[in-house]
């Protein structure tokens, strides 16, 4: 045998884990296999393969121990574009995972996570809070009723850009008093409290986004009820008079009640669906990431929490609230996606 594959085969047997791939891979490659093959029966990469029957061609197989010092310890430009193609194929990752991947990869270690934080950067990944998903979720309902919401905006195209039709996404929030808590830097040992006489005092808000300007509606209530929500479409109507209404929104019971549908049958007038005052359309069941209106809820609140420190009492707290989200105008993703082809 090759005295080089002699060597192989002793770091195969006596080295680390990690020393033991890089000969592997190396070795298989020099018999001949099809890089590819050798990849995947070391569970690496072809790039993984390519590096070090380099490395090892270059510096034999010293250069494939762990104490080797041979190898740079940063990232080439392809390796780079390589790696980052890597993480966008990941629906989630950790930056320990990113970590372990670059040593055995490409064995590249920084010392500072803001390097790792710039690759998923590049690679567009953010940094969120995980979400709580409904196992009831019915994948195949929601696309279809994108579908269903979707054709009916192409069916209306010309009279929502004229604003006779104006599209609503809707939902309602309990804004607490005890939610402005959140996190900021303090002195280590000491507590960071925030005086309030009672964390449950709380304010119902219904809000509502156009889907096609964007503009965010927002209407205080001491509850959410049927009552409440038919004052919120009456006081919808009265801003816009003009226009026909579609609310978007979820199955919540007094979404559905007997009170309102007495009120639109009333408000209607027996008229033809196409030339109905206020029209109502429900998401799909158990999803509720399908409403924008959800991420304005959430950016409202961050915003408060944000700026605890200059709130006194629940009625600066809703104000701060009211104040930041008024009159604003949202374009998100989950609005664009029913507005395709754009109007």
């Amino acid at each position: 045998m090759n005295k080089r594959y002699e060597d192989l085969e002793e770091l195969m047997s006596t080295g680390e884990a990690r020393e033991v791939k890089r000969a592997m891979a190396v070795r298989m490659s020099l018999l001949g296999f099809v890089r590819a093959e050798a990849a995947l029966a070391c569970c690496v990469s072809v790039q993984f393969v390519d590096k070090w029957k380099a490395i090892y061609l270059a510096s034999g197989v010293e250069g494939l121990k762990l104490a080797y010092k041979g190898s740079p310890g940063y990232l080439k430009p392809r390796e780079r574009e390589d790696v980052i193609n890597w993480i966008q194929e990941k629906k989630t990752i950790t930056i320990e995972e990113l970590k372990r991947y670059l040593k055995e990869e490409y064995d590249v270690f920084y010392s500072s996570n803001t390097s790792y934080t710039k690759l998923l950067e590049e690679a567009n990944l953010s940094y969120k809070k995980t979400h709580k998903e409904n196992s009831a979720k019915d994948e195949v309902k929601v696309e279809a009723k994108k579908k269903e919401i979707k054709d009916l905006i192409d069916k209306e195209r010309e009279q929502i850009e004229s604003g006779e039709v104006m599209y609503w996404m809707q939902d309602e929030s309990h804004q607490l008093w005890g939610d402005i808590c959140g996190y900021i830097w303090s002195k280590k040992g000491e507590r960071t409290s925030i005086k309030m006489s009672n964390y449950r005092t709380s304010q119902t808000w219904y809000g509502a986004v156009n889907i096609y300007t964007g503009e965010f509606i927002l209407d205080r209530a001491k509850k959410a009820d049927t009552k409440y929500t038919i004052d919120f479409i009456n006081w919808l109507i009265y801003r816009y008079k003009e226009a026909r209404h579609v609310i978007i929104w979820d199955g919540a019971s007094y979404h559905r009640s007997e009170g309102l549908r007495t009120y639109l049958e009333k408000l209607n007038g027996g008229l033809p669906e196409s030339e109905w005052k206020v029209r109502l359309l429900r998401f799909a069941p158990n999803a509720p990431e399908q409403n924008p209106v959800e991420d304005i809820w959430l950016q409202g609140k961050n915003w408060v929490r944000k700026n605890f420190h200059r709130l006194s009492s629940f009625k600066e707290v809703t104000s701060m609230f009211e104040t930041f989200l008024s009159g604003k105008v949202f374009k998100f993703n989950k609005i664009k996606q029913y507005l395709i082809p754009n109007i």
